[in-house]
């Protein structure tokens, strides 16, 4: 039987769920269905039907992305999923194909995504545009460097009091980091501070501190869990950190210093940490090892206005040959900086760079590798016009993504 590529309807929640959790090897949890019901956007979601049967499926979030300088609407691709039944039929393909080209159709400037396997989408045209940390802290207690800041108070607070508190911290961090994404009140409620029995692992329910500056004003947050093991009258606490957001060095201190510091504390495990995250420089005895990971991937959907509509560290000129992938066509774009503000148009000029759109759009929001990969020749040009374009690309803070959508 043939497999049709069609919207996905709100009919079809049920199925949806089915297959993709199938798909990632787990059973539809009964307590997100509102979630699902109130998140997923249906007109954006894709399925491959064989007759009234989903057998595969790929959506997106309309997402507002930090990049820098300013905001870009992108389509958040999520659920990329085909049954094993129907691999190897090119169906994901297929799906990936109309649904960056319906976020064309809307408008989006990016796409962005979160790879469960690494070698899936740079046939696409994405890049890794920003990597994460993971850590785990063993040795106790940590000594703080003489040269680290004052640590802000940090006071615990309950999970009403963090629905009011979190969101306007984490909106004035976001629009400073780019990858990060403003979240909805829905969002907020179902995806970041819903505690679900099932994603506790034997943890407790979510904890929350909150770092104050001193006219006591909100400027930093930690949301974490705690699970304790006994060995005999012993227990011994491993911290689950979920997510972090500081807006100041102090805040930042505060935060840490209150994790690390929990009395019975033998553990710390920290996942998508920021790539900057540099606990050397809190701590004198700070010597873990930390695991770098890739994180969010780009695909620019319009260069022209991609590249017009972010901000540059360095002023210069840069003519690009872009090779896209997906449709195969090779076009040429100059790219003119000045005093920070970019203007992209086609061009016929001969290229200073010749670069695949995945390596491009991994450069995108901030981390441009043109020299590093122009050594193992996947990025053509003289070392000074690949010099230059990292100069222009570069940006501080560097992309990170709070979460996976």
């Amino acid at each position: 039987m043939s497999v049709e590529i069609r919207d996905v309807a709100p009919e079809d929640l049920e199925a949806l769920r089915r297959t993709v959790a199938i798909a990632f090897g787990q059973d539809p949890d009964p307590a997100e269905e509102e979630r699902d019901r109130r998140l997923v956007e249906f007109d954006r979601n894709r399925g491959a039907f064989e007759g009234k049967r989903l057998v595969g499926a790929a959506g997106a979030y309309s997402l507002d992305l930090t990049i820098p300088g300013g905001v870009a609407p992108t389509a958040g691709i999520s659920n990329v999923t085909v049954l094993p039944s129907h691999r190897r039929q090119g169906l994901m393909r297929l799906m990936m194909t109309e649904l960056l080209a319906d976020a064309r159709r809307r408008g989006d400037l990016l796409a962005a995504l979160w790879s469960s396997e690494k070698p899936l989408y740079g046939r696409f045209g994405f890049g890794v545009a920003g990597v994460t940390t993971h850590t785990v802290i063993d040795r106790f207690p940590l000594v703080p460097h003489r040269l680290a800041p004052a640590p802000a108070q940090v006071i615990l607070i309950d999970s009403d009091a963090a629905k009011d508190a979190l969101p306007p911290v984490f909106d004035r961090k976001r629009r400073q980091v780019p990858g990060m994404f403003a979240r909805s009140a829905d969002w907020w409620e179902l995806e970041t501070l819903a505690d679900h029995p099932r994603h506790r692992k034997d943890a407790s329910s979510y904890r929350y501190a909150l770092a104050l500056d001193p006219d006591s004003e909100a400027v930093g947050y930690a949301q974490y869990r705690t699970s304790g093991s006994w060995e005999g009258i012993s227990i011994g606490v491993t911290v689950g950190l979920e997510e972090m957001v500081a807006l100041t060095p102090q805040a930042y201190a505060g935060l840490w210093a209150f994790l690390v510091n929990q009395d019975l504390i033998q553990q710390l495990r920290a996942w998508n940490l920021p790539a900057g995250t540099a606990l050397h420089h809190l701590y004198d005895n700070f010597r873990e090892s930390q695991t770098l990971s890739d994180g969010l991937w780009i695909r620019i959907l319009d260069v022209e206005t991609a590249l017009s509509t972010r901000r540059y560290c360095v002023d210069g000129s840069v003519a690009l040959e872009v090779f896209d992938p997906v449709d195969r066509i090779v076009r040429r774009y100059r790219l003119e900086v000045s005093e920070g503000v970019g203007m992209c148009k086609a061009t016929s000029d001969p290229p200073d760079l010749t670069v695949d759109m995945e390596d491009l759009s991994a450069g995108f929001l901030g981390r441009p590798r043109f020299r590093r990969l122009a050594a193992f020749s996947r990025v053509g040009g003289a070392p000074a016009a690949c010099a230059l374009a990292d100069a222009m690309f570069d940006w501080h803070p560097q992309p990170w993504c709070q979460e996976v959508f």
